[in-house]
């Protein structure tokens, strides 16, 4: 790292505790109610905080509104630390033999975000019967359906030349249908 590029970042770590300072005044309350509500600890939610305002100064480049930026990175950290704290519960690296209980390797016990044979089946079952009850829709229904997962009903409109009762309508209607399935 260059000179010029070493006292940009001295500059905007200055800038970013001034600002982090600015924020803790008027909204720390904000930022430890979102602690508490995603640590598992309350010395969890310390850790996050801490942890958070750290990141704040070295990484916050003003692409965001800043407290919204801290407001999730105080969010992430206590799910790290919730993570974390999981792991040693699950996996007890004490155990004689390598083992959690008696009977199987430590290392079968990590936790995985990985589905089983079971839940792929059930995924598959359920995937397939949802693809058979849009297959049922009538063909406005499933157009008007698939514009409303991201639009509004006047964006909509824009989209397909309809009128607002029209998308109105076909959403209603098509989400009934589903429901009744």
């Amino acid at each position: 790292m260059d000179a010029q590029s070493k006292s940009r970042a001295s500059v905007d770590r200055e800038r970013n505790a001034e600002l982090l300072c600015e924020l803790l005044q008027r909204s720390e309350h904000l930022l430890r109610q979102q602690a508490r509500k995603h640590a598992e600890l309350s010395e969890d939610a310390e850790d996050a905080l801490q942890s958070a305002y750290l990141r704040f100064i070295e990484r916050y480049r003003g692409d965001w509104e800043p407290l919204a930026w801290l407001y999730t990175t105080v969010m992430r950290e206590a799910w790290a630390l919730r993570r974390k704290a999981s792991r040693r519960r699950v996996v007890s690296l004490d155990a004689p033999n390598g083992s959690v209980g008696s009977e199987q390797p430590w290392v079968e016990a990590l936790p995985t975000d990985a589905a089983g044979p079971e839940e792929r089946t059930l995924r598959t079952e359920d995937v397939d019967e949802r693809r058979r009850s849009l297959a049922a829709l009538k063909a406005d229904q499933r157009r008007a359906l698939a514009f409303g997962a991201g639009l509004s009903y006047a964006e909509i409109c824009r989209a397909t030349g309809w009128t607002y009762t029209k998308v109105n309508r076909s959403i209603a209607e098509g989400r009934a249908a589903l429901r009744s399935r």
